[in-house]
This record gives structure tokens, sequence and C-alpha cells, in this order.
């Protein structure tokens, strides 16, 4: 897998994903700092690593990257802090109106995460952490007829792309992607 992250994706726009959740998300606010704009993940990496806490950046602070994949706005942080939210991604899914899928994968820590949530409530929750699984909520349409008895980085990332979403398995290859800098409020 490629390099840990997490990933939101719904079906709108960049613009209003993204202002959807900073006003939703509680743990963080935009700093003053201006969004950036690159052609590459390299760019999301070298402005989203030195600005997130905890890949070494400065205390308090967070990065997000987002852009837009056929009908999606995916939005995305390399401190896979996102899906540590649902409430926060229950309230996203009402204010965009749209169903949110949620990914995290992180190969380091064997850790991943896919989620879905519509109209402001949680629909799928799967979680591998630690070698332990948990699961609640009704299988998406991805997991139908495929016995989960085990939940794994490979079964995330199959059932984001099953979405038609990039796959984990490397970093994006296309996308003009925003970076906005982040201050944690928690």
């Amino acid at each position: 897998m490629s390099h840990a992250r997490c990933n939101l994706a719904a079906r709108t726009t960049p613009e209003q994903l993204k202002a959807a959740a900073l006003a939703t998300f509680p743990h963080v606010r935009a700093t003053a700092e201006p969004p950036q704009k690159t052609e590459s993940f390299d760019g999301v990496l070298d402005f989203c690593q030195p600005r997130t806490e905890d890949l070494g950046g400065a205390a308090g602070g967070d990065a997000w990257y987002i852009w837009k994949v056929g009908p999606y706005a995916v939005l995305g942080d390399l401190g896979l802090a996102l899906n540590k939210y649902p409430d926060a991604l229950a309230k996203l899914s009402a204010a965009v109106g749209a169903e949110i899928v949620v990914c995290a994968i992180d190969s380091a820590l064997d850790y991943a995460f896919f989620g879905a949530y519509a109209g402001g409530a949680m629909k799928r929750h799967l979680l591998h952490e630690s070698g332990e699984y948990e699961a609640r909520g009704l299988p998406v349409q991805a997991e139908k007829g495929r016995p989960l008895v085990d939940f794994s980085e490979e079964e995330a990332d199959r059932i984001w792309t099953s979405y038609g979403l990039p796959t984990f398995e490397y970093a994006p290859e296309e996308g003009q992607f925003e970076c906005i800098a982040l201050e944690r409020t928690e």
C-alpha cells in the first residue's frame, strides 16, 4: 500500500464538501495561510506532511487535501483523523445531502477502516485495528455475496474502489489538488 491516509468522498463539488467539512468537523479550523493548488500527490505530501503534527509538523497543526474524481469530491488527510469523528461524518452526510464513504489505511500500523454515512446516520462501519475486527451497520453493495469473516486493508481498498474511486495501492496520479492548512482545536 502507498502512504497512510484517510479519504472521504461524496457526490458533490469540492467547494461544497470543503465548506461543509470545515463547518462540521469539531477538531480543526482553517488557518490564515492561503490554500495551495498542486497537480501531483507529491505536491500534496510536500504541503501536508510539514503541517501535520502526527507527521512531525508543528504542534496543533493539520492539513487536508481535496480533489475531484469523476462525480465525487474527495477530501483527505495524512494523519488519519477524518474517520475518527463518526458524529461529524454523519452530520457531514446530512450537510452535503449525499452519501459519504470513508476509507483509511495505514499498512505500518495494520489499520483499515471503511464507513458509509447517509442522511445524518452511520450506515456501515468496518474497522481492523491491532488484530481486532469490528463491523456495524448493514453491508454495502460491494460486500453483498461475499462473506466477510475478517476485514483487512485489501478489503477496505476493494470496497472503496467499488465506488469508482482510486485505489489506495498507490498515490493518486491524476488531479488538481487543493491543500488546506489547519489548526487543531482539540
